[in-house]
């Protein structure tokens, strides 16, 4: 009977089917924030959200390539109900583990830090590395290995490069008269803790700043079918295409440093949420609209048209989620450092979760599933 039911046409093509799943899940993410107080919403329930996102990845990307965990024969919305439900079990085990065995049951900045920064560092050996070393395992276990890979690497990377110790730029500015503080530090709010947080080699928001950066050149990779680096055969193979990658993402991660934070001074947090409503824009035409419009280019073209649209987009999401944080927590609230990590909370860690939710697991139900892509146009 399906079959002789019409579909209407916007239903199944962009930009309307991704319009429709944009309002879905950025309506969600606004829905779920006025649950929440300031103190909440920046402290444990930033924790459990960032802890759903890494399991979401594998889901959605790690294990795309098989049905990994086997949802065979259900149609949706049983097949998004229990995929769903697979997520969230996990990211509580996650979440609960960390709360409890690193932070003494206490949400703390240093471990929503971490929650983060598992999320970029799955993303890289996910995108960059395809789960190896444990790409010839079967599909489960090169998963699961792969996201304890990226949890227990994340912590002696957190350990190493991450001091906790100072707020560097308790004004929120690169310049100014005010110097450091105490954070975990003697004399500092979290000092009870210190003996638990990181003390690396580097200040903790410039340390997060750079490697988000990272993260954003690596989806900028992936948004242009990874050109150049494809028209090198001997490069697309693993650890080289994974080791090249990082390499990178590295180097531009510092120009775009030497740039943003050493000529312009702009202070490193606020500097990563520029990044952040950047990442929006670029993920919002990966996931809810699928490439388009540049997908009917040849590529590179192709992405960077999207990028170039994931700009726009990133400004005005910016001022649109601002100005819903000030209407519900408050302008008085909103000072540093709370004001960037709300703002990155939401982009970041409400709507992108929703987005690979609603598009990856419930494939935008209860509109059609999606239909196959048309053939793109060769790569130059």
């Amino acid at each position: 009977m399906g079959e002789l039911t019409p579909t209407a046409r916007w239903t199944i093509t962009q930009p309307w089917r991704g319009l429709f799943g944009v309002a879905v899940t950025v309506g969600y993410a606004f829905l779920i924030t006025t649950i929440f107080d300031l103190k909440t919403f920046n402290g444990y329930f930033t924790l459990l959200i960032m802890s759903f996102v890494p399991i979401l990845v594998m889901v959605g990307m790690g294990w795309q390539r098989g049905t990994y965990p086997s949802t065979e024969g259900l149609q949706q919305p049983w097949r998004g109900m229990l995929l769903t439900a697979f997520v969230v079990l996990i990211g509580v085990i996650a979440s609960y583990v960390i709360l409890n065995f690193l932070s003494r049951g206490a949400a703390q900045p240093f471990t929503n830090v971490y929650a983060i920064t598992v999320v970029i560092t799955t993303f890289f050996l996910v995108i960059a590395f395809g789960l190896w070393p444990f790409n010839k395992l079967s599909l489960g276990a090169s998963g699961w290995l792969t996201l304890l890979l990226a949890y227990v690497l994340m912590w002696y990377l957190l350990k190493l490069f991450f001091s906790f110790d100072l707020l560097s730029f308790p004004t929120g500015e690169y310049l100014s008269s005010v110097k450091a503080v105490p954070f975990y530090t003697q004399g500092g709010p979290l000092a009870p803790f210190a003996d638990i947080a990181p003390s690396g080699f580097f200040r903790w928001e410039c340390a997060i700043a750079f490697y988000f950066w990272m993260l954003i050149f690596l989806f900028v990779f992936a948004a242009l079918d990874m050109w150049p680096l494809h028209k090198f055969p001997g490069i697309m193979k693993q650890p080289v295409l994974g080791i090249v990658l990082v390499i990178i993402c590295v180097v531009l991660s510092a120009i775009a440093w030497g740039i943003g934070v050493s000529a312009l001074k702009i202070e490193p947090l606020k500097f990563m949420l520029y990044g952040v409503c950047f990442l929006y824009g670029l993920l919002m035409m990966m996931v809810m609209f699928q490439m388009w419009p540049g997908r009917a280019l040849p590529a590179p073209g192709a992405g960077f048209v999207n990028i170039l649209i994931a700009i726009v987009i990133g400004i005005i999401a910016y001022y649109a989620y601002k100005a819903f944080a000030v209407w519900h927590f408050g302008d008085a609230g909103l000072k540093y450092p709370n004001n960037v990590f709300v703002l990155a909370n939401m982009m970041l860690g409400l709507t992108f979760p929703a987005w690979a939710c609603y598009g990856d697991i419930w494939d935008f139900w209860p509109l059609p599933p999606t239909p196959p892509p048309p053939d793109s146009p060769s790569p130059e």
